[in-house]
C-alpha cells in the first residue's frame, strides 16, 4: 500500500468520524450557540492546484439572461452575474465563509442549468435563465443595490465582491459533473432526501443534521386559517372533497419522511402531498403539524424551504463556529468534490 494510498483512506475515516461527531456535539449544546464544530479534523487538502479550464466552461463565459423587470436580454460576465447572484440568496451581513459557500453552490447550479440548455440545440440564442431585478429574483443589478443599501452600498458590495472573487471558478461535482447543487432557507434541523421531495436518487442530496437551523429566531411560524377560508381553499382544489365530519377529524393520514416533512397527508375525503398543502396555505416548509381550535385551523411550521441540500443559515452557523466554506459545502453535499476550473 503507498504512502499516497494510507493518507487517503486516514483522511476518509477522519471524514466520516467527524459527520458522525458533529452533530451530536452540536445538538448537546445550548440554545445560545456556544456549542463549537470541531471542523479541524477535515484536512481538505483537494484542489489546492488550479485544473485547466475545461471545454464546457470555456465556452460558457457569459451569462445570457432575460430580465422580466425590463423585457431585455442580457449578456453578463460569469463573475459579474455572481455578484449579483450570490446577493439575491444570502444577506451581506452573513458570514463570509457562508457566503463562499453560497457563491459555489450557486455558481454550480447555474453553471449546470446554463448547460444542460445549451446541449439542447433548440435552444441556440435564447436566455438560459430569466431573472427579476426588480424583485430581486436570482439576479440583480449594481443600481438596484445602490437603491436598496444606500449608504452601506459599498460595505456590502465589497464585502460581496471579495468572497465571489475568493472562490470565482470552483465547483461542487459527483465524479466529474456538475451537481444539482439546491439551497434552501433553514431546515427544520435535518436536511431532506432529494427522493423524498424532488424524486430521484441522488447520492449527494441526502439527509444531513442541520442543528443550526433551530437557533434561528423564525424557525418556527404558525399561520391560522378559519374553517370557512379552510375548506374553501381546500374546495377550489377538489370540489366533491367531504368536509361533513367533524372539523376535529378532517385531517387524518399524515405521513412524514424521515426528516420530519409532511410527505402525505388527507384533508377531508382527498390524499394531498405536503408540498400541495404549503403551497395552498403559503407556508414557509412542508415541515408542519395542524390542529384544528376555536373555529379554525392552526399550522405549526418548522424551517423555511424545501429542505434539500445546503441550508443557508446553516451554512451561517458553521461558520460562526470556525467552519470554512469547503467544509460546508462538503457537509451539505457528501460524497462530491470541490474543484477548480
Amino acid at each position: 500500500m503507498t504512502l499516497k494510498t494510507k493518507r487517503n483512506i486516514v483522511l476518509m475515516m477522519m471524514l466520516f468520524m467527524s459527520m458522525i461527531l458533529i452533530p451530536l456535539l452540536a445538538v448537546s449544546g445550548s440554545a445560545k450557540g456556544d456549542t463549537k464544530y470541531t471542523f479541524s479534523s477535515l484536512n481538505l487538502e483537494q484542489n489546492s492546484t488550479p485544473k485547466k479550464l475545461r471545454s464546457d466552461i470555456e465556452a460558457n463565459k457569459k451569462f445570457r439572461i432575460l430580465d422580466e423587470a425590463t423585457g431585455k436580454i442580457m449578456d453578463v460576465d460569469d463573475k459579474e452575474f455572481m455578484y449579483g447572484a450570490v446577493v439575491c440568496e444570502m444577506p451581506p451581513t452573513f458570514e463570509t465563509e457562508a457566503l463562499k459557500s453560497q457563491a459555489v453552490a450557486t455558481y454550480t447550479y447555474f453553471s449546470r442549468e446554463r448547460k444542460n440548455f445549451r446541449n439542447n440545440p433548440k435552444n441556440k440564442d435564447k436566455p438560459e435563465i430569466t431573472v427579476n431585478t426588480d424583485k430581486w429574483k436570482y439576479y440583480v443589478t449594481e443600481d438596484k443595490m445602490r437603491q436598496r443599501w444606500g449608504e452601506n452600498f459599498d460595505k456590502h458590495y465589497n464585502k460581496i465582491k471579495e468572497a465571489v472573487d475568493s472562490v470565482f471558478g470552483e465547483v461542487v461535482e459527483d465524479n466529474g459533473e456538475l451537481i444539482l447543487a439546491a439551497y434552501h432557507a433553514m431546515s427544520s434541523g435535518q436536511t431532506e432526501r432529494c427522493s423524498d421531495v424532488f424524486g430521484g436518487d441522488l447520492k449527494y442530496l441526502v439527509s444531513v443534521p442541520s442543528p443550526g437551523d433551530k437557533l434561528v429566531p423564525n424557525y418556527k411560524t404558525t399561520v391560522e386559517v378559519s374553517k370557512e377560508d379552510f375548506q374553501k381553499t381546500i374546495c377550489g382544489e377538489y370540489k366533491d372533497c367531504d368536509f361533513s365530519s367533524d372539523p376535529n377529524s378532517w385531517i387524518s393520514d399524515v405521513r412524514r419522511t424521515p426528516a420530519g416533512m409532511v410527505k402525505n397527508i388527507k384533508v377531508g375525503s382527498h390524499d394531498f402531498k405536503g408540498s400541495d398543502i404549503r403551497k395552498l396555505f403559503s407556508l414557509r416548509s412542508a415541515d408542519f403539524d395542524v390542529s384544528y381550535q376555536e373555529n379554525k385551523f392552526v399550522f405549526t411550521v418548522r424551517g423555511y424551504g424545501h429542505g434539500v441540500g445546503m441550508s443557508q443559515y446553516g451554512a451561517e452557523y458553521m461558520a460562526q463556529q470556525g467552519a470554512d466554506y469547503k467544509q460546508i459545502l462538503l457537509w451539505y453535499y457528501p460524497n462530491t468534490t470541490i474543484e477548480t476550473i
